[in-house]
């Protein structure tokens, strides 16, 4: 992928150039730097033109190229070339009015070479496209390479899976033998688990059976309490004399009524408690019948093999 030209290494470039004594430009900098386009070189040279090293180097009074006479160019061209820049400067003072004029001319040419520098831009851009896309491709072909001798590897531990299927078919008969000692007891704890399941629904039955006669006799003096009640309050209401007395009745009619619906609570949490616990019952009955469906399923598939291994025995 191609390295982004960046505004710091324009600026670099042009402190490089500027201290040679030449006034930098988008040309000379595109073949300093070697990459990059004519619009962003443009751009990062009018930011430092604009800034104080600019000012301090005098970019705007450097000639754009130095020419230098030939007995000149010796050792230390380049501190001859800061001198020459300022001889010449001195005389690019009388030229001053003539530059106002070029550069009008060069206003009216920037038109031209902004739409040049776009289409530079456009072309730039495409490149570095393409070059993405090139090194995309060239990762793409990799990594099929790479799944390519992973697919080899897999092959070859395929086969040698394979082998070793064939070595552990003959260890599956010996297996099954082993699992046919098993069967019985197998079958014998399904038949236990089968008689522990029928004493779990006796005593669920027998549980709930109490619960409920309990809960009939708790309704029935409920009952006889509450129309105890409401024959006292009848007899209160004719018997307004004895009120004192017939309160104090009332009040031990109403003790032994919250005495029976105490009584009468307690025995709902209860019966709460004894379903719940009936139903985890449940639970471990429908587990057991689901462990004894199991077995037997095992225990089918292990006469399977009985069946066909003198089958195979024949063959």
């Amino acid at each position: 992928m191609a390295i982004r030209l960046i505004e710091e290494d324009v600026h670099n470039a042009c402190t490089e150039i500027a201290a040679q004594g030449e006034r930098p430009t988008a040309l000379t900098l595109l073949e300093k730097l070697g990459r990059g386009s004519l619009t962003t070189i443009s751009k990062y040279l009018n930011s430092w033109n604009s800034s104080d090293e600019a000012k301090i180097l005098g970019a705007e009074l450097l000639p754009v190229v130095v020419e230098l006479p030939t007995e000149l160019t010796r050792d230390g061209e380049g501190l001859i070339k800061k001198i020459w820049a300022i001889a010449k400067g001195l005389a690019d003072e009388e030229l001053e009015i003539q530059r106002e004029a070029l550069k009008q001319a060069e206003l009216n040419n920037q038109a031209k070479v902004a739409e040049a520098f776009k289409f530079s831009e456009a072309q730039a851009l495409k490149n570095e496209r393409l070059e993405d896309t090139l090194t995309a491709l060239k990762a793409e072909a990799e990594q099929k390479q790479a799944d390519y001798l992973q697919a080899v590897s897999q092959l070859n531990a395929a086969e040698k899976i394979n082998i070793g299927l064939s070595k552990d078919k003959d260890q599956l008969h010996h297996e099954v033998s082993e699992l046919k000692a098993k069967v019985v007891t197998l079958e014998d704890l399904n038949k236990a688990l089968l008689e522990d399941q029928q004493a779990l629904q006796q005593q669920h039955d027998a549980i709930l059976k109490q619960k409920d006669l309990e809960i009939r006799s708790l309704e029935l003096n409920s009952h006889k309490l509450q129309t105890t009640l409401d024959a006292t309050l009848s007899s209160n209401a004719q018997l307004q004399t004895d009120n004192q007395q017939k309160t104090a009745e009332l009040s031990q009619q109403l003790s032994k009524l919250e005495k029976v619906t105490h009584l009468y609570e307690t025995a709902k949490v209860e019966l709460t408690e004894t379903r719940a616990h009936l139903t985890s019952l449940n639970k471990t009955v429908l587990e057991k019948e689901k462990l004894a469906s199991n077995l037997q399923g095992q225990l089918e598939v292990y006469k399977s093999f009985d069946k066909t291994e003198p089958d195979e025995n024949n063959v």
